[in-house]
């Protein structure tokens, strides 16, 4: 299995920061709060086959988890997120938000129009969960992802893991969170003080 291979990223020198990108067809602006592998550079450079925590602000919502390195991105799955020694936050891939996935064809032909409706939205439910199971993040939004953001700021380190399927063990990634996070945060535009 290929994402038991997979490691993850992290450890105690690296330094948060904001990244952001604007989608070229909708001027949607999706900014990003996370960690990179270099701490001396001002880009965030991310290794292929690594997972990294992020915060990402997409308009007015806020999302966290974890997301793929590297050029080419890999599925992310079932994530933990686990701030100092607090009980661990479980993100499935179902909670990330599919605002990018592509309408489904219609191929309910010659059906009645209670049959179609029933083709067409398991047609739709089967793309939607394809999306979600193959991003290359699995991030939460809503209450949840406000509760673990706060969490974080008020923690010192953050550990994270991929859980897999058939998988003996997975490996635990770890990332200092220090004042370089809230930093990221308000430069994101992400204020928690005001939820």
């Amino acid at each position: 299995m290929v994402i038991a291979a997979i490691s993850l990223a992290g450890c105690a020198g690296q330094v948060w920061k904001t990244a952001g990108s604007t989608d070229e067809f909708t001027d949607q602006t999706t900014l990003m709060v996370t960690v990179g592998d270099y701490t001396n550079v001002p880009l965030i450079v991310t290794k292929p086959f690594n997972y990294y925590p992020v915060v990402r602000k997409e308009g007015d919502e806020v999302y966290v988890g974890l997301m793929s390195g590297g050029r080419f991105k890999v599925p992310v799955g079932t994530v933990q997120l686990r701030i100092d020694q607090h009980e661990a936050w479980t993100i499935s891939p179902q909670e990330a938000p599919v605002s990018l996935v592509p309408e489904v064809p219609q191929y309910a032909l010659n059906l009645p129009s209670e049959q179609a409706t029933l083709v067409k939205d398991a047609q739709a439910q089967a793309m939607t969960s394809a999306a979600q199971t193959m991003s290359p993040f699995t991030v939460t939004g809503g209450d949840k992802a406000k509760k673990i953001i706060k969490q974080m700021l008020a923690g010192r380190v953050l550990k994270y893991r991929t859980v897999g399927l058939n998988q003996a063990a997975s490996t635990t990634g770890e990332v200092v969170i220090d004042a370089s996070f809230a930093l990221s945060l308000k430069q994101a535009g992400i204020d928690p003080s005001a939820w």
